[in-house]
């Protein structure tokens, strides 16, 4: 497969207009070299980019600037990762042609698991690893998992207490980033269309890689988070149960903004979450919902003076003036 299809597919990929199995292949390109996934991280900037800023003057000038990004960091790619990714491609094309063709003797089959949106699902691995798969996420894995490798594609977040194999490590590809271990207990999010991935290690020890970036060792407690479009990374600790509560549909909110936490009641009650005003949008949020159903979550953020709500079908749309922190239990 040539450099520019390679480029294209990722741009439908992130446009959510490839088919299955076009998926399956850029997941197991994406598994083949640490320059696949460098590739795919500055494309992914362009994307993020060009749904920020929608002048297109503005937008072909930022096109711009990042091709010409991509041009100086694939040729400081060394002459190792230049054979790696001549090896990748050669590799690609045996791949797309038996996706593309449904020829079986050179086919690579992949077992893909989705969750429904305000569905948390339940998964065990062949190798008895346990997932616990957030609402409105996909899992990707070879369907001889655990014989050859222990290999996952995730879109969305999901939960996962690894089963120890010393001989064997299980790894986590989203995006661009890179979760590999022995036997531990972690949370990873990472959804199409955001800029954020995060992991956050609840038992055990994990190794992160990122594109042109030494690898991050994570200890219990502590989270990671890259931003793929300003390519900073954090450190640090975080709270368990506002990270992990969603696997009992338990949604907690710590002075988060009303923008970010819509992201959540999105994900969580397969609706849109729409403000009047910015300023709205950037509300202050203190509450914690255990399975609870989505009229008395918004009763809740609607509990302030001028501030209300309309439902259109899936469509919520938030009104008021007040800018004012709230409290809420």
């Amino acid at each position: 497969m040539e450099q520019q299809d390679i480029d294209l597919l990722i741009i439908r990929h992130f446009n959510h207009q490839t088919t299955r199995d076009e998926e399956f292949f850029l997941a197991a390109w994406l598994d083949l070299s640490e320059s696949n996934r460098l590739q795919y991280a500055v494309l992914e900037e362009i994307w993020v980019a060009s749904r920020q800023q929608p002048d297109e003057v503005l937008l072909n000038n930022r096109l711009e600037q990042v091709k010409q990004a991509i041009n100086r960091r694939r040729h400081i790619i060394s002459m190792r990762w230049k054979a790696v990714a001549a090896a990748a491609v050669t590799v690609g094309i045996i791949i797309t042609a038996a996706l593309l063709f449904h020829r079986p003797d050179h086919s690579i089959a992949y077992t893909e698991r989705r969750s429904a949106p305000g569905q948390v699902l339940q998964l065990q691995l062949a190798d008895g690893t346990q997932v616990h798969l957030a609402p409105s996420s996909i899992i990707r894995y070879r369907e001889n998992f655990g014989k050859e490798d222990r290999n996952i594609f995730l879109e969305g977040e999901a939960l996962f207490e690894v089963t120890k194999n010393a001989h064997q490590p299980f790894s986590v590809q989203a995006g661009s980033m890179k979760v590999q271990v022995l036997g531990t207990k972690f949370n990873v999010t990472h959804y199409k269309g955001e800029t954020q991935t995060a992991v956050s290690l609840l038992e055990g020890r994990i190794q992160v890689a990122l594109p042109a970036l030494s690898p991050y060792d994570l200890q219990p407690g502590q989270q990671l988070r890259y931003n793929s479009l300003t390519k900073e990374v954090t450190q640090g600790s975080y709270d368990p149960e506002t990270v992990t509560g969603w696997t009992s549909r338990l949604l907690v909110f710590r002075n988060e903004t009303l923008e970010a936490a819509a992201l959540k009641i999105e994900k969580m009650y397969n609706v849109k979450i729409s403000f009047s005003t910015p300023e709205i949008a950037g509300y202050k949020l203190f509450a914690r919902f255990k399975d609870k159903p989505l009229r008395y979550v918004l009763d809740v953020i609607r509990a302030t003076d001028n501030l209300d709500y309309t439902i259109d079908g899936n469509n919520v749309r938030f009104t008021g003036t007040d800018t004012n922190t709230r409290h809420s239990r």
